[in-house]
Formats: C-alpha cells, structure tokens, sequence
C-alpha cells in the first residue's frame, strides 16, 4: 500500500436502503483494501445487512456488518465500534506472493472496467458513511505474474439445520468439483449449536475435530475465536503454497464435503473466502 484515498461519496445513505458508492476512481491501480467509518445519530454495524462489491456487475464480494466484523476480530485485527474494513490482503502472511494474493487488480489487463459498492441499511437514524481506499500500483513484476490474476472472492449463503444432533453436508458456495470447485482459504460458519466438523475430499477424512478443540488450536496460531461462529482457516499457520484446500477437478479432486453436527436447529449463514480468478465468477 502507497496510497490511502477517500471513497466517492456514498449516494443513497438512508435509514433504511441501498447505499451505493462509484468505485471506478480506482480502476488502474491494485486494491488492497477499503475501510467504512459509520456515523451519524444511530448506526451500527449490526443496521448494515448487506455489503456487496461488484466488478463487471457480478457480486465478488459479500458480507454484513456484524460478520465482517466477527470474521476481522478472529483473524486478531482491532475492534472500532465505528470502523469496518474490507482486506483482500492477508496481512501475516510469510511470503510477498501470499501477502498480496487476494488484492483486486484494477489496471487494464485485469479486464475490470466497472467496480461498485453497496451497502443495505436498516433501522438506521440519519445515518453517514464515508470510506478510504488502500491502494498500490498495478504494475507489471516478473515475480508477481502468478498471482496478479488472482482475487479475494467472498460469497454467502444461508442454511436451515433440519434437526437437533444432525451431521449434515454443508452447501458450501463453489464446493462441487463438479461445477468446477474453488480454491478456499477460510470458511465461516455462523451458527450457536454447530459443535463438529469433518471435511472430506476425494473419500479421505483430511479434517475431523470439536468446536472446542478448533478454538484452542486457533488460540495457539494467535488466531482470536469468536462466539457463535466457527472458521475452517486453511491458512492457520500464515502459509498459502500448499495449504489452501482445493476443489477444482483441474487438481484431482473428484468429491469434496464439509460435514457438520449441531446440538439444535437453526438457520445458519455460510462465508467463504476464496483465491481465485475473475474468470472464474
């Protein structure tokens, strides 16, 4: 990052709507990461109920306010009751390449032509919203060719659990070798009752382990768990060669699942966090 510049003013700011900003400003350069400052009389996180960025008009990136924030807190980054932040970087990182991997390359190769923000409010009063962006040139290093097609996708769905004390298979977004898999680095689960995990890939258990266990390796990796959600971290030890899990059929993979068990039902919301290419979305 060598440049920090504000946001285009956010049109639409209401108690309760779509706030939209112009981000084609930015086109040109690589985008680290972009950081909301909510004010006003009363708004919080938990009144943003959806964060969309979108590239060419496909959403590549999606949240809300409360699990952005859950999501940013495990990962050991500051609390600020009125700040959020979008960081496609993984900032403790051990090599450059991984370090940068999921910054959104704007320059005219990366075949990015529009790029917005929305943001949905509710029960807000007299809300404001500004932003800065984090910004590096998009230029062309021998060493970073690798990655520099690469983007940090974010995607979210939700899910009903059908009974108490049930392992289920997750749907997982992009999961499906068959629909072409992805490339995960982290998976958020957003549930009160979910106790277990097993993943499996290609008929071979490669993850089996206890909320509470999960929790206290993550401690050790200085991770910060959070309550009431659960993070698959393929990268606990801040390495991405070699430890982010895979489902693309291009690797060899042929079947993946992400079982879990939970104590009750309840309706739970998935977040994933991916490396993957534009053309890919």
């Amino acid at each position: 990052m060598n440049k920090i510049i504000p946001l285009n003013p956010f049109n639409n700011v209401v108690a309760s709507g779509i706030a939209i900003c112009d981000l084609n400003n930015l086109l040109g350069s690589t985008l680290e990461a972009i950081n909301l400052t909510l004010s006003g009389t009363t708004f919080s996180k938990s009144m943003i109920t959806l964060i969309q960025l979108k590239a060419n008009g496909k959403v590549i990136w999606e949240s809300d306010g409360s699990k952005l924030d859950a999501s940013e807190l495990f990962k050991g980054n500051p609390a600020d009751a009125n700040r959020l932040c979008i960081d496609f970087m993984e900032r403790n990182a051990r090599t450059i390449n991984a370090f940068q991997s999921g910054a959104i390359d704007l320059s005219p190769q990366s075949g990015i032509v529009s790029l917005r923000m929305e943001v949905t409010t509710s029960g807000a009063t007299s809300p404001a919203l500004t932003g800065l962006a984090e910004l590096s040139p998009a230029v062309a290093v021998p060493g970073e060719e690798a990655i520099r097609f690469l983007i940090q996708r974010r995607h979210r769905v939700s899910y009903t659990v059908p009974a108490a004390n049930s392992k289920v298979a997750l749907p997982i977004p992009h999961i499906d070798p068959s629909g072409g898999g992805s490339v995960y680095k982290r998976i958020y689960i957003y549930s009160s009752s979910m106790n277990a995990v097993q993943i499996v890939r290609n008929g071979l258990v490669e993850f089996d382990s206890s909320t509470l266990d999960m929790n206290q390796i993550q401690r050790r990796a200085k991770r910060a768990p959070q309550s009431n959600l659960f993070v698959f971290d393929a990268m606990l030890d801040n390495v991405q060669s070699g430890r982010v899990w895979d489902t693309r059929p291009a690797s060899g993979v042929t079947q993946a699942m992400f079982l879990a068990t939970f104590s009750s039902t309840e309706t739970i919301t998935i977040e994933t966090e991916e490396i993957i290419p534009l053309s890919m979305y």
